[in-house]
């Protein structure tokens, strides 16, 4: 029984991980991997564009916002022209 409670805790928890590197957008999915354009694609224009610096100060990336209407704020992190992190957080 312990056993079956393991497996069980460690799927769950490999879940939730999982659960930050997608985001749902109607019937679409945008999923870390995925190109800028894709992003773009889905969700439209950001309402805030952030350049990423390395410790040196050139150029890594952009962090985009997006503010839905139901409140949340939706930040996707694009590094070499891909998706490369998926924030969902509320304002």
């Amino acid at each position: 029984m312990r056993r079956y409670l393991v497996v069980l805790l460690s799927l769950s928890l490999s879940l939730s991980a999982h659960a930050g590197s997608t985001y749902r957008v109607g019937s679409e999915v945008l999923t870390v991997g995925d190109s800028a354009a894709r992003a773009l694609q889905l969700l439209g224009k950001p309402d805030l564009k952030e350049p990423i610096e390395s410790d040196l100060g050139g150029y890594q990336g952009e962090r985009w916002q997006f503010l839905r209407d139901d409140g949340r704020i939706v930040i996707i992190t694009i590094l070499g022209g891909k998706v490369s992190d998926i924030q969902d957080r509320t304002r």
